[in-house]
C-alpha cells in the first residue's frame, strides 16, 4: 500500500511539473509576440540600454528603436546569431515624410549597424493625396534595399481613411512587404482596423498591432489576427504573464 501511495505521489509530482512547464511555454509564446517600443524622442541611450536588458531577460520578441540607437542596441543585445530578441529599426517615424532616397539610405545604414528588421513609416501624405504610384515605387525600392531582411510598413492608420488604408495594404502585399503595422498612438479601436488589414493583405503579409498596454489588449490583438504586438509597456505586460503562469501552476 505504501508503494502504491508513493507511486501516486510521484505521478502527481510529475503531472504538476508537466502542467507548470506547459503553462510557462504558453506564457513564453505570448511574450515572444511582444515588442518593446522605444521609437519616440523621449527614449535616450540609458532607457534603450535598460530596454535591451529587459528584452533579453524576459525574452521579448524584439526592441524597436530609432535609427541612431541601432548600433548601440546591437552591442547591448550581442551578435545576431545569439540574440534572444530581435532589433528593429524604426525609420521615418512618425509620418513617413522623408524622401524615398533618404529612407532607402536609412534602411541600408540600419542593417549595416546591426538591425534584424526595419519598420518604415509609409509616406502618409502621398497616400492621403492618392499618389499611389509614388507609394508603390517607394515600397519596391525599400524591398530591394532590405535584401533578405524583413520589411515592415507602418500604416499610421489613424491618419488614413478606410479606403486609403486598404489601398496602401494592397500595394504593400503586392510589393512583398512582410508586415503591416497599425497606428502607433493607442490600440483602442484597432480591432476593426486589424480586420480591415487582414481582409486586404490576406495571407501575403502579417499584421503588427501597436499600442497595447495590458494583457487583455494583447490577447485581443492576437485573437484578431496580429502576429506581433508592440507596446511601450512590454516588460510590465511580460512580467504579468509570467507571474500569472506561475500562480496558475501552483494552484
Amino acid at each position: 500500500m505504501d508503494e502504491f501511495n508513493n507511486f501516486k505521489k510521484e505521478e502527481q509530482a510529475l503531472f504538476e511539473d508537466f502542467k507548470r512547464k506547459i503553462n510557462m511555454q504558453a506564457a513564453q509564446a505570448q511574450i515572444k509576440k511582444l515588442e518593446y517600443n522605444l521609437s519616440d524622442v523621449t527614449s535616450g541611450l540609458a532607457a534603450v540600454k535598460a530596454a535591451c536588458n529587459d528584452a533579453a531577460t524576459l525574452r521579448l520578441g524584439g526592441v524597436c528603436v530609432a535609427p541612431s540607437f541601432v548600433k548601440s542596441c546591437s552591442a547591448f543585445l550581442g551578435s545576431a546569431q545569439k540574440r534572444k530578441s530581435s532589433l528593429i529599426a524604426c525609420i521615418s517615424y512618425p509620418n513617413g515624410g522623408d524622401t524615398t532616397e533618404i529612407k532607402v539610405k536609412a534602411v541600408k545604414q540600419a542593417i549595416k549597424d546591426g538591425a534584424d528588421e526595419v519598420e518604415v513609416t509609409a509616406p502618409i501624405a502621398q497616400v492621403r493625396d492618392g499618389n499611389f504610384q509614388y507609394v508603390k515605387r517607394e515600397l519596391k525600392k525599400l524591398r530591394k534595399a532590405v535584401k533578405n531582411r524583413s520589411l515592415r510598413i507602418s500604416a499610421e492608420c489613424s491618419l488614413l481613411s478606410k479606403n486609403d488604408l486598404i489601398r496602401l495594404c494592397l500595394i504593400a502585399a503586392d510589393c512583398r512587404v512582410n508586415s503591416v503595422k497599425t497606428a502607433s498612438e493607442s490600440w483602442g479601436d484597432d480591432g476593426k482596423t486589424i480586420a480591415e488589414i487582414r481582409s486586404a493583405v490576406k495571407d501575403k503579409c502579417t499584421i503588427k498591432a501597436e499600442g497595447v498596454s495590458s494583457v487583455t489588449e494583447l490577447s485581443a490583438a492576437i485573437d484578431m489576427g496580429a502576429v506581433v504586438v508592440g507596446s511601450k509597456n512590454a516588460p510590465a505586460v511580460a512580467r504579468y504573464i509570467l507571474a500569472a503562469a506561475k500562480n496558475e501552476a501552483l494552484a
